[in-house]
């Protein structure tokens, strides 16, 4: 991935965020074709999503229920870590609702990993309505004086 042009590595911004870059291409993809802005006007919803470092993990945790393991897709490639997938209505019949506030349909959130992880390390689980995803920190670089001799 190209570094950003302030010459730092754009992982190691010290937060985790969706790229600003994503959200502004959402809103004028929005703009240009006419869809109002916001939760109706987006084909992908994002699940609200917590991600927090241990001491040597990166952790990710959707909290997301109505899925199957099977359902979700996760893939890591420079440093963001994709979640996508689908949730399909639950079939009863037909229905009259009085509100409507749980979001079906494709989602998809895209995070910029905090750390520099080890992506062979990637597990993921699904258990009680929670999508976890771990990623085994790299240990740090040490900082002291390095030398090379010239030849």
């Amino acid at each position: 991935m190209a570094e950003t042009g302030s010459g730092r590595d754009p992982r190691s911004s010290g937060g985790f965020t969706v790229y600003l870059a994503d959200e502004l291409e959402v809103y004028f993809n929005e703009v240009a074709h006419g869809r109002p802005i916001g939760f109706l006007g987006s084909l992908k919803w994002k699940p609200p999503t917590d991600v927090y470092e241990t001491a040597d993990s990166v952790v990710v945790h959707m909290d997301i229920a109505g899925m199957h393991a099977g359902d979700f897709h996760v893939e890591l490639s420079d440093g963001i870590l994709t979640i996508s997938g689908e949730r399909l209505p639950r079939r009863e019949g037909k229905r009259h609702y009085h509100a409507m506030e749980i979001q079906i349909g494709p989602f998809e959130r895209r995070l910029r990993i905090p750390a520099p992880v080890d992506p062979d390390s990637m597990q993921a689980g699904y258990e009680s309505g929670f999508l976890e995803v771990r990623l085994r920190k790299l240990p740090a670089r040490g900082s002291g004086t390095h030398s090379v001799r010239v030849e």
